[in-house]
């Protein structure tokens, strides 16, 4: 298994299809197509695209996201936070706007975000969730985010090469 070789789906919203990530193997966590289009709105809002600057749609977030999700040796822990902050966050702004949050316009969408912020759980996985785009963001591509370095050249960085081989890359 590796996401180098997956296919590419425009009519996805995000760069990597979730039935390409199927295909190699990936569960991504469990959750359902819905929660995914909502978690990668979330992470375009919280990291959007700019001029001059990648956000979440350009360094594959969400593939990143549905990669470490699918990690075998990741803290159960830290597995559950992500589905369960998410069903949290999906139900407040139910109750609180009558629709889902792919349905909020902007000022909405900053509204219930800040608003799921202030209750315990709202602010540790609004945290986890910017921990993993950045990560999308500095990862080696091979991983799945920072596609073609292009989180690299927004900051500046020089990568180390060669880019880890196929037996040494983290469980693929």
């Amino acid at each position: 298994m590796r996401l180098a070789g997956l296919g590419i789906s425009a009519a996805a919203p995000w760069t990597v299809s979730l039935a390409a990530l199927d295909k190699a193997g990936l569960d991504g966590g469990g959750l359902s197509k819905i929660q995914w289009v909502t978690l990668d709105a979330v992470q375009r809002y919280l990291f959007p695209s700019e001029v001059h600057a990648p956000g979440a749609a350009e360094i594959n977030a969400a593939s990143y996201l549905y990669f470490v999700l699918s990690d075998p040796y990741i803290d159960p822990d830290a597995r559950a936070l992500i589905p369960a902050g998410l069903i949290a966050f999906e139900q407040r702004v139910q109750q609180d706007f009558r629709r889902p949050f792919v349905g909020l316009d902007v000022a909405e969408r900053e509204t219930a975000l800040r608003a799921y912020e202030k209750t315990p759980q709202g602010r540790e996985w609004i945290t986890n969730i910017l921990g993993y785009i950045f990560e999308a963001l500095l990862t080696d591509p091979v991983y799945g985010g920072n596609p073609k370095g292009n989180g690299w050249q927004w900051l500046g960085h020089r990568p180390g090469f060669p880019q880890p081989p196929r037996e040494r890359r983290y469980f693929l």
